[in-house]
């Protein structure tokens, strides 16, 4: 498990143990997270760096697993988009909510606001996460995703630690904007949808809004993108997410 002072600990199977660190940092070249179109920046975090060319197929799902932390109002649940049940043994217990982690998806622009549209993006999103080589992940690295209509999705379950900023995992709620924040602009439904359910979060959480980051302010990445990282400081400076 990573910590917040970054102590890894010796378990092989954790998504961020010292083994799998060594070979993640060693295609650092290759693997792009929050891939956007810089040259300068490179980022060895999980995100998907493809583009998908097809609509994935999904595979049979059994019940998720129980969480005993109950869904927030008006998220739509894991079971309705996920193909795949989390993969536990490649995962860590989260600790309580202490910060918040904004994200784009950092593929192609994105703007279908059917609901099938968002589905399927978020498990192609998946799938990478969970296939993904040399480090397999045992599930979607994010806990919740915002679409371009400003539906908000249950991602990984929140008893599990993300995998969404390496070393700054443990107690880091992770959320996705699903696009790409370089090549396009956030839209006023989205805009609404995250002000309102990160108000919500802080709340819940006790998370003050000194707390809440986006993905460039915790790591070398260009991550959410420019039209998102704007919102974001302006968003924090009005206090229209506290």
């Amino acid at each position: 498990m990573d910590s917040l002072n970054g102590t890894p600990s010796p378990d092989p199977q954790s998504e961020s143990s010292p083994s799998r660190r060594l070979f993640v940092v060693a295609g650092t070249l290759f693997l792009a997270g929050c891939a956007t179109g810089s040259k300068t920046v490179v980022s060895n975090l999980p995100d998907p760096w493809w583009s998908p060319t097809s609509t994935p197929k999904p595979t049979p799902a059994g019940p998720v697993p129980p969480t005993t932390i109950p869904l927030p109002s008006g998220v739509i649940s894991r079971s309705a988009w996920a193909g795949g049940n989390p993969v536990p043994s490649r995962m860590d217990s989260n600790r309580p909510i202490k910060r918040i982690t904004i994200h784009h998806d950092g593929m192609q622009p994105f703007t279908d606001t059917s609901y099938q549209a968002a589905a399927n993006r978020l498990e192609s999103i998946r799938r990478a996460h969970i296939k993904r080589k040399p480090q397999r992940f045992g599930d979607i690295g994010y806990h919740y995703a915002i679409d371009p209509a400003g539906r908000v999705w249950c991602c990984r379950p929140l008893t599990y630690q993300g995998a969404h900023v390496r070393g700054q995992n443990p107690g880091n709620l992770g959320i996705v904007v699903l696009g790409n924040y370089d090549k396009q602009t956030v839209n006023r439904a989205q805009q609404a949808a995250l002000a309102a359910f990160l108000a919500a979060q802080t709340r819940q959480y006790r998370v003050p809004v000194s707390r809440i980051h986006t993905h460039q302010e915790m790591a070398a990445t260009a991550c959410p993108g420019r039209s998102l990282q704007k919102f974001m400081v302006k968003a924090r400076r009005d206090g229209t997410i506290a």
